[in-house]
């Protein structure tokens, strides 16, 4: 296949896009592809990138947040006719990107969410007891993400925009990879010296990643279960990433899903595969061939 591999956008996360992209586009040649990278550095695709994605085989989006990830990249190329492209299409990564609007729709099918609520700026102290979660409504790597332990701290940021805030759940931190509609074995993640934040997502040796988790059978199962149904529930097709946290009672609770999971040497849904014998030049094969089926339904 001819393989256009897009990545860098001009997110908060293009530095990460980056590396993903470089990863996969040597999986790609390695498969024996031919295969061309594009460092996007605007907003919007161009029309002529449009045109050269029309003509590839399969279009791999390695973009991270952002306009490449909220579904605008994906509804410029639906209505440019490009249908084969990888991950969710552009209704569904609008959907998941809004953690607001994606929490109440798995929580309409059963999925256990947080107790919390968009802050606006200009408001009061959110209504939750210290310590609390605070984050941006969209976005992901869990940038600007932080724990809120009193009054003085809450008083001392400086959010550039709009929070979600959410009751702090103090349990253990698990993500579940899913690929063609199955569950991969879950991650359990335990950050060293600190919160699971952009460090330490990125950075060598500053997380432990336990995959598979250690839990019961049944544990597993549920945890997978519950992936499932929230990849289901938000509409989402060909692979995701959904992470869940623990509640003071051990039960999980679903904290986001990410539709174009980081493909870095540190990302999480590489390392699940593996855990089920998928080697990362398969991985970047099956999400290509899952995008090559859909050329012949552009129009």
């Amino acid at each position: 296949m001819k393989v256009l591999v897009l990545c860098g956008g001009v997110s908060e996360e293009r530095e990460v896009s980056l590396r993903s992209g470089a990863r996969v586009a040597a999986a790609l040649q390695k498969n024996g592809h031919t295969v061309v990278s594009f460092d996007v550095q605007e907003a919007m695709p161009r029309a002529d990138l449009v045109q050269t994605c029309r003509a590839a085989d399969a279009v791999f989006l390695c973009f991270h947040g952002g306009a490449g990830e909220d579904g605008r990249w994906q509804g410029a190329l639906e209505a440019a006719g490009v249908r084969h492209y990888t991950g969710s299409d552009a209704r569904a990564s609008a959907l998941a990107m809004d953690k607001p609007r994606a929490k109440a729709c798995v929580s309409a099918i059963g999925v256990p969410v947080a107790k919390g609520a968009v802050w606006h700026v200009g408001e009061a102290c959110p209504p939750l007891e210290y310590p609390f979660a605070a984050k941006p409504p969209c976005g992901g790597s869990s940038i600007g993400f932080c724990i809120v332990h009193g009054r003085e701290e809450w008083e001392k940021l400086v959010p550039s925009g709009d929070l979600l805030c959410e009751c702090y759940l103090p349990g253990a931190e698990y993500s579940v990879g899913v690929l063609q509609g199955r569950a991969l074995p879950p991650v359990q993640i335990i950050p060293l010296g600190g919160t699971y934040d952009y460090a330490h997502k990125y950075t060598p040796d500053a997380t432990r990643e336990i995959c598979p988790a250690p839990l019961s059978a049944k544990r597993l199962a549920a945890l997978q279960n519950l992936a499932l149904c929230s990849f289901c529930a938000l509409g989402l097709r060909d692979f995701a990433r959904v992470d869940f946290k623990e509640d003071e009672k051990g039960q999980p609770v679903f904290l986001e899903a990410n539709t174009l999971p980081g493909m870095t040497q540190t990302s999480l849904l590489p390392l699940a595969a593996a855990a089920r014998g998928i080697c990362f030049e398969e991985l970047c094969e099956r999400m290509a061939q899952m995008a090559f089926s859909r050329k012949g339904n552009n129009t």
